[in-house]
């Protein structure tokens, strides 16, 4: 079993030593949320906000950050963690933009770097960066259709009707970039089944979580898809081996620590000692060893 933490909303100055230190530790992974802006006023709805009206995805304490220059960042300072974007909204970004950062990451850390996508939920996020809500999951799909050979070292033309684009490539050998998918929904799952390599769950109960896993087994299952296949699981309780047993019953390979969970009673507010010691209590209980 593996074991990862995730970041989303910690302060940018923090998150590298943070990452330095669960590599010492000998933690598997870390797990890079984002948001790119926060809008003044919004109406969309969290997927999982659970009945509230407004979902704190940002608050005074939650901080936001680059995406490519945190995932840079940590590659950088660290020998044997892997990074995972978790979730890097891909239709905000022209595909071809994200072919050329995912191949850059893998090469500066030598393969430890996994891209964890999805379509987003923001429509106010979305429309803030001259894309239509509507047309967010039309971009989602056309920018999957030619990322892929992108990231292979083919060249590359596509007709758009978002990102046109004559035939170019990125790279001149393949480089392969892990694609590991979130969602929920049922297209979702079918998405993640046939076309990543690994999906990342939401912090959901145990049950809910090993429900999804199972949908996405049984569509791969009846498509005869029998490639590696990485099932990642944002956990809910506290991190100990008790708690997490359902997990490890079910077949999930890499467990993640939601910043939630990391931060407890001190929220976003923790000092970076702190989040140090929270990091060794976690490594004890749950046995991790450097």
């Amino acid at each position: 079993m593996r074991f990862g933490i995730a970041t989303y909303g910690f302060r940018p100055d923090h998150i590298v030593p943070l990452a330095r230190h669960a590599d010492a530790l000998g933690f598997d992974g870390i797990w890079l949320g984002e948001h790119i802006l926060e809008p003044r006023e919004f109406e969309s709805v969290h997927p999982h906000d659970e009945g509230k009206t407004r979902v704190p995805v940002h608050t005074i304490a939650r901080k936001m950050y680059d995406m490519w220059t945190m995932v840079g960042g940590i590659l950088g300072a660290t020998s044997r963690l892997r990074v995972t974007t978790g979730i890097y909204l891909l239709p905000l970004r022209h595909p071809v933009a994200t072919a050329r950062a995912a191949v850059s990451a893998q090469q500066i850390g030598g393969g430890r770097f996994s891209l964890g996508i999805g379509a987003g939920w923001w429509d106010e996020e979305a429309a803030n960066l001259g894309v239509p809500p509507a047309e967010r999951h039309k971009r989602y799909n056309e920018s999957l259709r030619v990322l892929p050979p992108l990231l292979a070292g083919e060249w590359v033309h596509n007709d758009g009707p978002a990102y046109p684009f004559k035939a170019l490539r990125v790279t001149e050998e393949p480089v392969r970039v892990p694609l590991v998918f979130g969602g929920t929904g049922p297209k979702a799952l079918e998405r993640a089944a046939t076309v990543g390599d690994g999906w990342y769950g939401p912090m959901v109960k145990p049950e809910e979580a090993i429900g999804l896993r199972n949908q996405i087994r049984q569509i791969r299952e009846a498509k005869g898809l029998s490639a590696p296949y990485s099932f990642q699981a944002r956990v809910w309780g506290e991190p100990t081996l008790d708690e997490l047993r359902p997990y490890f019953d079910s077949g999930f390979d890499t467990l993640v620590i939601p910043s939630e969970t990391f931060q407890g009673e001190h929220d976003f507010d923790m000092t970076l000692e702190q989040k140090y010691r929270r990091l060794e209590e976690i490594a004890k209980a749950l046995r991790i060893q450097p």
